[in-house]
């Protein structure tokens, strides 16, 4: 039967949604997300443990305590540096800094705390920048030293270690003033519970009170449709209900108490019966005679809700009556006496939901699961209830006008089959006409705009002595901008110009054009910011907006690197003795750009054997048919093991290795290399 059918299939999703609501384990954050410290977990417990993985990285430079720094880079390392933890992938040098991302509870500013480090080695710790205790070697790993801060009031802060031993550390943030740490978390929870409050009390309790005049409106207007009366009965006693929980949250009174707990079973057997009625309203053209005995049993349980002693639990009253509605409602549509109603579908799926909601409510009350949410689940009911009559009702009023709108929709269709067709014939002769120009016209842009940017590069790498040079460059089907350039001083240096200007085709292809003709002009004699300013200058007179160039430049010799970058990505520099990489020469904004602010210069020495390499970040920015992005890590790990190739096949072997990762996926940006190795 139609009505059978539909039951089964409501209550199967009735089904699956009870299995999705159980399942209420959450996953826990790890890292490197920043430590969350907040009043609640220094009241419970007076102490945070900083035990899981700092961001690391090996060697000594003060810079690392600015808080400003970025270290995403960084990797991942257990401070302890115990031999069963995470220790860094090159092993413990001896000294190394730390930094730790933090996320403080508002309720935590202004209050004191204590930040304790325990270590036997030669430890310094810095908070957002500043010096904040630092221990002596041979300091004991129990105890440790201690200093008493106050958090300034904005959410993120960094705690930057720099430590030296042969063993690691051990930070923790404890409270000072546990008195005043309670009172904070006091009033975080109760600022919490006011927002819970509002939105599983005050909201439904609103919300059905609205409704239920809405109902009731709708039948003084058609009396005939006895549902909307039924139904608005029903969110009325639902109304009651949570101003009953209100009265039960906010008061004092044992009394009062337990008045508000009968007065809530009352309300759901009201609701519960007026629920019942609505649906045979719905579902039948005559009530059964059952609906005599509801209302007689609902009569009785209503005094044995005052009759019982307030330990009894009171649940179970308005809990049997309920579970004898679905027997009921159940038993009706099994009869197939229904009423074939449009829209009848939604009615057994929400009285599905509802009844899947009901069922956990009651697994979760005997302890068979966790809680969902705080307080129980009867918002969500109203909720359910509230959004299956309004679609319900929706659909029914729209019924008519539907049906009156599809056959005028084929009458139309029917009169303008044969104009539709031609004008459809001609619009899809004219699209392809359009597409074929367009394809035509975009194609002679991209071979004007890709012919441009070759003729950009420099015919034949330059010749330094002591210096070994390799550069290539693969653009993507879609035009870029990456550049490079080499000119070598009046003093022996070799300067190169490395570059990416953003959009694609001749735009970008006109800013390198300048970028060239200036370096031409300047790079051999000017200070390499001299060189950034005036194309800067240049770019901006030329107002080729919203595009902008990103460019390093570098003067290098078999002694020494200088570097000056306006937006690129670091210059990597793999060193021959050490086998470790460093990066010279980030930051810096794009030249021709809207942005203001000047370009500096940083210069580290250079020893035989080292060898540097510049990479567009088309390479790091590669995807992999999973979507995986291919980064600077990798890119990293892909120079350290192809460097002891020569210069030009160590450029051939990075663009294979690039090639494998990204398989049969398309190219989508420029990738260009540029390798510089000191012979001698």
């Amino acid at each position: 039967m139609a009505g059978d059918n539909m039951l089964r299939q409501a209550l199967y999703h009735a089904a699956i949604l009870a299995v999705l609501l159980g399942a209420s384990a959450a996953a826990h954050g790890q890292e490197p997300a920043p430590a969350r410290i907040t009043a609640e977990m220094l009241a419970e417990q007076g102490v945070v443990n900083l035990v899981f993985a700092w961001r690391y990285h090996p060697g000594d430079d003060p810079r690392w305590a600015d808080p400003l720094l970025v270290d995403k880079g960084w990797e991942l390392v257990d401070p302890l540096l115990t031999p069963d933890g995470k220790l860094p992938r090159g092993g413990w040098p001896g000294t190394g800094w730390f930094r730790r991302h933090l996320l403080i509870d508002p309720a935590l500013w202004g209050k004191p705390v204590v930040i304790r480090v325990m270590t036997p080695g030669e430890t310094h710790v810095f908070l957002d920048g500043a010096p904040l205790m630092a221990t002596a070697v041979g300091g004991r790993l129990t105890g440790g030293i201690w200093r008493q801060v106050t958090f300034s009031p904005r959410p993120d802060h960094v705690l930057a270690v720099r430590h030296r031993g042969n063993t690691g550390f051990h930070l923790t943030i404890e409270a000072m003033d546990a008195e005043a740490v309670v009172i904070a978390a006091k009033i975080a929870a109760e600022r919490s519970f006011g927002t819970r409050l509002a939105i599983f009390n005050l909201v439904p309790m609103f919300l059905t009170a609205f409704l239920a005049l809405f109902h009731l409106a709708i039948f003084l207007s058609y009396p005939k449709v006895r549902e909307n009366l039924f139904h608005a009965l029903s969110l009325a006693a639902f109304s009651a209900i949570f101003l009953s929980e209100r009265i039960l949250i906010r008061t004092t009174s044992e009394a009062t108490f337990a008045l508000a707990n009968r007065l809530i079973v009352c309300g759901a057997l009201a609701v519960i019966f007026f629920g019942l009625l609505t649906h045979f309203a719905l579902r039948l053209r005559t009530f059964p005679l059952t609906w005599i005995a509801f209302a007689a049993l609902g009569l009785a349980l209503m005094p044995l809700a005052f009759f019982l002693p307030p330990s009894a639990p009171l649940y179970w009253i308005w809990y049997t009556y309920f579970f004898l509605m679905l027997l009921e409602i159940i038993r009706v549509e099994r009869t197939g006496r229904t009423v074939p109603v449009e829209g009848s579908r939604i009615l057994l799926v929400g009285s599905a939901v509802v009844i899947a909601i009901f069922a956990l409510q009651l697994l979760i009350i005997q302890g068979y699961f966790p809680p969902i949410v705080e307080g129980n689940l009867v918002p969500f009911i109203v909720l359910a209830l509230a959004i299956t009559m309004s679609l319900f009702l929706a659909r029914r009023f729209a019924g008519t006008s539907r049906h009156l709108e599809r056959r005028l929709e084929e009458v139309k269709a029917l009169s303008e089959q044969v104009l539709g067709q031609e004008r459809a014939a001609h619009e899809q002769e004219m699209l392809r006409v359009r597409l074929e120009a367009e394809n035509a016209r975009k194609s002679s842009e991209i071979d004007a705009a890709r012919t441009l940017q070759l003729s950009m590069l420099p015919s034949a790498l330059p010749v330094v002595e002591g210096l070994e040079t390799a550069a290539v460059m693969v653009p993507a089907s879609e035009v870029g901008g990456d550049y490079y350039d080499f000119r070598v001083a009046s003093d022996g240096s070799l300067v190169v110009a490395f570059g990416d200007a953003t959009g694609h085709g001749v735009a970008a292809g006109i800013m390198v054009t300048a970028v060239k003709a200036l370096f031409s002009t300047l790079g051999g004699g000017e200070s390499l910011p001299a060189v950034l300013a005036e194309c800067d200058r240049v770019l901006r007179e030329m107002q080729v907006r919203p595009f902008h160039m990103c460019l390093a430049l570098a003067r290098i010799t078999p002694g020494s690197v200088t570097v000056c970058s306006a937006g690129m990505p670091p210059v990597l520099i793999h060193r021959a003795g050490s086998g470790e990489i460093e990066e010279l020469g980030t930051g810096g904004r794009p030249v021709g750009s809207r942005l203001s602010g000047a370009w500096n210069e940083s210069s580290i020495p250079l020893n035989p054997g080292d060898t540097l390499l510049f990479a567009s970040d088309g390479f790091a920015e590669q995807l992999d048919p999973g979507d995986n992005n291919l980064g600077y890590e990798r890119l990293a790990d892909a120079f350290r093991a192809s460097v002891s190739l020569p210069a030009r096949e160590l450029v051939e072997r990075l663009l294979s290795w690039v090639t494998a990762w990204r398989g049969e996926r398309e190219q989508d940006d420029d990738i260009t290399f540029v390798v510089v190795r000191v012979t001698g």
